[in-house]
């Protein structure tokens, strides 16, 4: 698949922006990443700058009960963790995978599949360099071609708009584990809560715009994932899955759970891991 394929939902964005342009805050503020590395020991830090190395080089490693010990292998499962949530878009491509022997956990192993591979099967490394090469260029292609004199609300807004014409919400499971991938979101086509905030995120991370997960729950207390962002006036949700699912992109029904202050997502949401924000209303 061309890269190409990704400008028709490009142009509906900057269309409906150009269209209705908001000059809500001139200031942008940079994407500022919060790595589980700062809070690991001296030994933890050396195995994950290991593991990050042989997983950005796609270098085969294992751990084994027997040469390394239970310890080593322990440590190589949270270090393991720690990489993939530092570097999310590891998980679209990398996992550990435990060998088991009646009933034990022997070996840790790395395993490389394609991103697009449901059941996870060791990936040809040329191919799976290709894929993930097409998926950075589609990703770049997006920010690049976001104009540069948006207001930073509007940067947010491409940015969200984007990845709701590219994708659907995946309610019979065809995108696999990936619809809750930025990958899925992106190129999958498919995605659920995660993959449409996971998504979003990757985006403003390669856009260096301020976004972070938001955990909780919504709709029938189903568990739920959406995104936070920063303007001059605060923070504010974000929550593109629900957008989606109520309106079509730029209607008030899309708007009415974008860019939303803490009492507005509190009405119809919960949030579990303590983010707050801090804007005042200014849809």
């Amino acid at each position: 698949m061309a890269i190409e394929f990704i400008d028709p939902y490009i142009d509906l964005a900057i269309s409906m922006i150009d269209a209705d342009r908001r000059e809500l805050s001139d200031v942008t503020f940079n994407y500022e990443p919060k790595l589980l590395y700062d809070g690991l020991s001296r030994e933890e830090k050396a195995m994950y700058d290991e593991i990050l190395t042989n997983v950005q080089e796609l270098k085969s490693f294992s751990y084994t009960a027997e040469q390394d010990g239970y310890d080593v292998m322990n440590m190589a499962m949270y270090a393991s963790d720690a990489v993939v949530k530092d570097y999310p878009e590891f998980e679209i491509y990398f996992t550990i995978h435990e060998v088991v022997e009646e009933n034990m956990t022997t070996a840790l192993e790395s395993l490389y599949f394609m991103p697009w591979d449901s059941e996870q099967r060791p990936a040809d490394s040329v191919e799976l360099r290709k894929e993930l090469l097409h998926f950075d260029d589609v990703c770049t292609r997006i920010v690049e071609r976001m104009p540069d004199d948006y207001s930073a609300y509007d940067k947010y807004r491409y940015l969200a708009l984007v990845i709701s014409y590219v994708t659907s919400y995946d309610h019979e499971g065809a995108g696999g584990w990936q619809n809750g991938t930025a990958y899925g979101s992106i190129v999958g086509g498919y995605s659920i809560c995660q993959g449409y905030s996971r998504g979003f995120m990757y985006l403003c991370q390669k856009a260096n715009l301020w976004c972070e997960t938001v955990d909780g729950v919504g709709g029938d207390n189903f568990a739920h994932m959406w995104n936070i962002v920063k303007l001059d006036s605060g923070t504010y949700h974000v929550d593109i899955t629900w957008s989606e699912e109520t309106g079509s992109p730029g209607s008030r029904e899309w708007d009415s759970y974008f860019m939303l202050t803490q009492d507005e997502i509190l009405v119809d949401h919960e949030i579990t891991d303590g983010k707050v924000a801090t804007g005042t209303a200014i849809n």
